[in-house]
């Protein structure tokens, strides 16, 4: 009686050896036109969040001597912004040769980074999907295309996408997946060193970058093990060893003392243990935010989790983890698209302690975990001609409201003034949202909105934001009350010292030169000068 075999099992590594052809370049091409579209809006935004600091304040990127000392990793010892991240400072620094501070060109690189990306996943499904096969026929093209859509649609990714700044995870998922396509498709040991210098390159963008090398020990037991386990072991060790040899480096080297990053992070609940507590409750938050994409904000506060409770989080995890696993014992697409989701969260889960502890930006790379587990349903489906139909169908009518959501949340991101104007709706309690807009007004010349904005902060953290402080006191100059300024300058400096310095808060990216001005003028009536 004949042996039968699961699809893609026992294949040689020739087998797996086939190039792209000419059509899947063709849907590849397609699938990066879509993404690229979509995201036309973002093209004419400007500067939000960080990147006002890192392009518009700093001028650290502006200085093209100082490109030496990032592709050397000398920066890793500096007092910058993403000093432990030099392939991000590399790409912004490249773009600021051509386009200055003009913002158009950052977001056009952003942009197409999207773009590869999403063609990119869809390269990987096919290859994943039907063993490396050039030509996988039409279900198979099907199902790689709606799960590469799905991700380049999604709602969720539109802040990674559209903040210049968040580049950083589109640069770890670019190297990851160029990493893993080396892998799936190469030969030889050029492909090897390939493999290596990507993910070592995807941990210079961002330390979520390490799991590339654990995907590649799961692409290997889940789809090459009957190969030979020395070539692999070689490839997988060289991997974890230069991933965590950056790593390592990045922590040894960093600078002992930041003016920058003034207050280090803080474990969440302040103990490691409080994380195991608190950080079920984050994940299915996330969760929610993927297949629910209503109230996106760009700024989470705990009140936005206060619905959910520890006991109904670790049901849902186990609901989910559950239906994975079911999943991923029927298909290995699903089940590696099960482990390229937590495995691509778990950097990101504060287990070291993180600035920011939940943000929409941090699912851009599990989000292709999401879209492998959903192309390896459809491809289950496939016996079933009627069903398969029936679920691509589905798929692409769920694919147009996020496409128009995604359409909708970009131009949040276009301004300073709509992105914290729209923070502060979806998340009425961060106080991050309410003194951004204040500042936001105060440049667009609001005043008394401004100090509204201000006055939000500071009851929202009980008149302990110095930040929010300073804004209120230069508000109050510009809607002519200098004595009510001078008195809220002084409850600032008393809460912060620095905000006597203003010069050196602009060295601090705490404030831009205009700011800091006005922030002066007050200061100089406060500190009469010396006979």
């Amino acid at each position: 009686m004949r042996k039968t075999r699961r699809r893609g099992e026992g294949k040689t590594r020739r087998d797996w050896q086939t190039p792209v052809s000419p059509r899947l370049a063709v849907l590849a091409l397609v699938v990066g036109l879509l993404t690229f579209g979509l995201y036309l809006p973002t093209l004419w935004s400007g500067f939000v969040y960080d990147a006002e600091a890192q392009i518009l304040v700093d001028d650290y990127i502006h200085h093209h001597a100082n490109f030496f000392e990032v592709v050397t990793l000398r920066v890793l010892s500096r007092d910058v912004l993403d000093y432990n991240r030099p392939v991000q400072l590399a790409s912004l620094m490249i773009d600021s040769l051509g386009w200055g501070k003009n913002p158009f060109g950052y977001h056009l690189t952003s942009n197409l980074l999207h773009a590869l990306n999403a063609a990119m996943v869809f390269l990987l499904m096919v290859a994943l999907g039907r063993g490396g096969a050039a030509d996988p026929g039409r279900p198979g093209l099907l199902a790689a295309a709606v799960g590469a859509l799905f991700f380049a649609f999604h709602p969720v990714n539109v802040e990674a996408v559209a903040e210049v700044s968040c580049r950083e995870d589109l640069l770890v998922t670019f190297f990851v997946l160029a990493g893993l396509l080396l892998a799936v498709t190469g030969k030889g040991l050029w492909s090897g060193v390939g493999v290596v210098v990507a993910f070592l390159l995807a941990c210079a963008a961002k330390e979520t970058g390490i799991a590339g090398p654990f995907l590649l020990g799961v692409y290997w037991l889940l789809f090459r093990r009957k190969e030979s386990g020395k070539e692999w072991a070689v490839l997988i060790g060289a991997a974890f060893l230069v991933a965590f040899g950056f790593l390592g480096a990045r922590f040894y080297f960093q600078p002992p003392v930041s003016h920058i990053f003034i207050h280090p992070p803080q474990y969440l609940g302040g103990s490691l243990a409080r994380v195991f507590e608190i950080q079920p409750r984050l994940w299915v938050f996330q969760l929610t935010g993927i297949f629910w994409p209503f109230g996106l904000s760009a700024d989470y506060v705990p009140a936005n989790v206060a619905w959910l409770s520890l006991p109904v989080a670790l049901i849902v995890l186990a609901l989910c983890l559950g239906l994975q696993g079911l999943l991923g014992w029927k298909s290995r697409l699903a089940l590696f698209g099960t482990a390229f989701f937590w495995f691509g969260l778990a950097p990101a889960s504060n287990f070291v302690p993180m600035f920011r502890p939940l943000a929409d930006r941090f699912l851009y790379l599990p989000m292709i975990g999401m879209a492998l587990v959903l192309a390896g349903v459809l491809l289950l489906a496939v016996p079933r001609r009627e069903v398969f139909g029936l679920l691509v169908a589905a798929c692409a009518i769920v694919l147009i409201p996020l496409a128009a959501l995604t359409w909708q949340r970009q131009p949040v991101f276009a301004s300073p003034l709509n992105l914290w104007r729209d923070t502060l709706a979806k998340s009425p309690f961060s106080d991050t949202a309410a003194n951004n807009l204040g500042y936001a007004l105060f440049t667009a010349g609001e005043y008394q909105k401004s100090l509204d904005a201000f006055e939000r902060a500071l009851q929202l953290t009980r008149g302990t934001k110095a930040d929010a402080r300073a804004g209120a006191a230069m508000a109050l100059e510009r809607l002519g009350r200098p004595s009510a300024a001078e008195e809220a300058l002084r409850q600032a400096i008393a809460l912060n010292p620095l905000f006597a310095n203003p010069p050196k808060l602009v060295e601090s990216l705490l404030s831009n030169e205009e700011h800091a001005a006005v922030l002066q003028q007050i200061n100089d009536r406060l500190t009469p000068p010396r006979p």
